[in-house]
């Protein structure tokens, strides 16, 4: 019995050590507004057209343990009749094969098994990272896990921020080193946490998709979200450099409305200029900390004069029921826009795994002098053998 709760409390202990003591301690770059003379423009010279595509989507895996309803084959044919271009099959923590006859091929899977699922969708890897706190919910565990994605990722994307409350809010102006966040699936919409973010002097552009389960049923997941990458190269290559420059836009469609047309969106003689293939309900303009800076009603294109004290500008175009999420215009210097990066501070994360190790020794050590005492004590009562194979005392 004492074997057993010795067991039991040690398991708990590496499962605490390793959820509190090994995340490392990081230094976090300070919230800071994008700065500049010169805007970022990811849509200058854009004229329509793109390629269409979504990066989260399940299939059949894992047993039908992701209650996926199509097999990859299908599920890679529902989306090419339904006339995508780039279909990303991510399933939890497998990486698809390409299909036959796609060129446009990208890997992607979705990581993570928390029971807080904070997952992430990893694009362009050539293998699966298992690495992962299946309880960490700080904001320590989530960089580690991002740095520990990065180097593999082409593109690295946070999922659905508040399925079981997975991200807070506030993790947004600490986290560095991802490149895009999901801003609307079926699960919900997250354009203030993409705000958070933005307004934190973090570049990450919002990206929609249906994260699909049921793909047959009545309610189908498939056309909730999807994303129009704006390149005419039709190689895997210039697909990821554009998700990476943000040259892409996302539709969110949650009852299969036609999806918005964007034209076009740039700035010309200081005003931002955002022009829809057909009249808006409303065509919203945001800046710093998600603050409404314009909107116009009923109209196709719409204007909004830069203001000198506007970090970054982005657009939120609404018809018909269907959103319109385009990627901001940033302040920049011409050269490179701003990544920040979380520093790991060595002295107290390599404090704090010393102490772990030397709590759960002292830990070994009482529990091994407990299960002696027990067992001293049952041979004392004659209840256990003095030696292997011997007779126990008080035996006749």
């Amino acid at each position: 019995m004492r074997i057993s709760v010795v067991g039991a409390v040690f398991v708990l202990a590496l499962a605490v050590c390793f959820e509190l003591a090994w995340p490392p301690f990081f230094e976090f770059p300070p919230e800071r507004e994008f700065r500049g003379e010169r805007w970022y423009q990811p849509y200058a010279g854009y004229r329509g057209g793109g390629l269409l595509g979504n990066f989260h989507a399940h299939a059949d895996a894992w047993g039908g343990l992701t209650f996926g309803e199509l097999s990859r084959a299908e599920l890679y044919a529902l989306y090419k009749a339904r006339g995508y271009d780039v279909i990303g099959i991510s399933d939890y923590m497998s990486i698809a094969p390409a299909q036959p006859g796609d060129p446009l091929h990208l890997s992607a899977y979705e990581h993570g098994y928390t029971i807080g699922r904070r997952h992430q969708t990893v694009i362009g890897a050539d293998h699966v990272d298992w690495f992962d706190y299946p309880l960490g919910g700080s904001v320590r565990s989530k960089q580690d896990v991002i740095d520990e994605l990065r180097p593999a990722a082409t593109l690295l994307v946070l999922n659905h921020p508040t399925k079981a409350d997975s991200y807070d809010i506030e993790d947004f102006a600490q986290l560095t080193g991802y490149d895009a966040l999901e801003v609307a699936t079926k699960y919900g919409v997250w354009d203030d946490f993409w705000d958070a973010a933005l307004s934190a002097g973090r570049p990450v552009w919002g990206m929609a998709a249906d994260d699909g389960h049921a793909q047959t049923s009545g309610d189908s997941h498939v056309g909730i979200g999807s994303v129009v990458i704006h390149t005419k190269e039709r190689t895997p290559e210039a697909i990821l450099r554009a998700l990476r420059e943000g040259r892409f836009h996302s539709n969110a469609t949650r009852q299969n409305e036609t999806p918005l047309p964007l034209l076009r969106c740039e700035i010309e003689d200081g005003e931002l200029v955002v022009r829809v293939g057909r009249r808006a309900d409303v065509i919203r303009f945001f800046s710093a900390h998600g603050i409404m800076r314009r909107e116009e009603w009923g109209r196709e294109e719409a204007r909004y004069r830069l203001a000198p004290d506007d970090p970054y500008v982005r657009v939120e175009v609404v018809a018909q029921g269907a959103v319109l999420y385009l990627n901001p215009v940033i302040r920049w210097d011409g050269v490179a826009l701003p990544r920040p990066q979380a520093r790991m501070l060595p002295v107290p994360t390599w404090t704090a795994r010393g102490v772990a190790v030397l709590a759960l020794l002292v830990l070994a050590r009482f529990s091994a002098k407990w299960v002696r005492a027990g067992r001293e004590r049952a041979r004392s009562r004659g209840r256990v053998p003095a030696s292997p194979g011997g007779p126990s005392r008080g035996s006749d």
